[in-house]
């Protein structure tokens, strides 16, 4: 497994040719009014062949170039200095809104806004794995599945041959089985992040987007816009939109 989570972004849809890898504009707005709504996927391991690490404590904000909150003389970057971002976790279903930035306000103190998905990551090699047989030769790293489906498939981590009945399958995740000959871990087909976390799970998602959802618990969704106030001066902000996580 790789360690280091492998982020990248989309703008507007899960297409692959959406993938953000410059600046993002959200136009010219007027002071007292607010920009476009932009809607943003946040990945770990798309299409990836191999597990990564999963994103921990995820969180979103905006940042000034230099990573600071927007406050520095000389570095004045009103967008965060004064929380004019809002962010909604739609991956959450969230349906309200909440000011980012260098926090300090009412609304969210801390400027930053926890990121979640209630997605799931079906096993990639679920679809491909082999009903249990008796007495036949594995290979290692084959994926085999019970005849009657349990929620788990079991990878080949010695080979051999399968026993002449089906063995007890064990439904805890990561846990050895005995078949004959053969040796299995159980991996449970579908995966749930939990709480600010992204998964990092191989998965086989295309380019055009279309079965995402089999990779839900790799992705976040978010919507953003700008709440530009009266009492803003006029002139460009250049800013980041940051996310931080940790990871094993």
């Amino acid at each position: 497994m790789t360690n280091e989570p492998m982020v990248s972004w989309y703008e507007g849809t899960n297409e692959k040719s959406k993938e953000v890898k410059s600046t993002v504009n959200f136009g010219t707005v007027d002071a007292d009014s607010s920009s476009p709504i932009k809607i943003f996927y946040i990945w770990n391991n798309r299409g990836g062949s191999d597990d990564c690490s999963k994103m921990e404590e995820v969180v979103f904000t905006t940042r000034d170039r230099n990573g600071g909150t927007g406050d520095t003389v000389g570095n004045i970057v009103e967008a965060v200095r004064d929380n004019w971002f809002h962010v909604r976790v739609d991956s959450l279903n969230e349906s309200d809104f909440t000011p980012i930035g260098k926090g300090g306000i009412p609304d969210n103190p801390t400027g930053v806004k926890p990121l979640g998905t209630n997605g799931t990551t079906t096993n990639k090699n679920a679809a491909t794995a082999s009903v249990w047989t008796a007495s036949i030769p594995l290979t290692l790293g084959a994926y085999v599945q019970p005849t009657v489906p349990n929620g788990f498939i079991y990878k080949v981590t010695k080979a051999g041959t399968t026993d002449g009945t089906q063995p007890g399958w064990i439904t805890v995740e990561g846990n050895p089985v005995v078949d004959g000959t053969v040796e299995y871990i159980s991996v449970k087909i579908e995966k749930i992040p939990a709480t600010q976390e992204i998964l990092g799970l191989a998965n086989a998602t295309k380019d055009d987007g279309t079965n995402a959802n089999l990779a839900g618990g790799n992705f976040v969704q978010v919507s953003v816009y700008a709440e530009v106030p009266i009492t803003a001066s006029a002139g460009k902000n250049q800013l980041v939109q940051r996310v931080s996580y940790r990871y094993v």
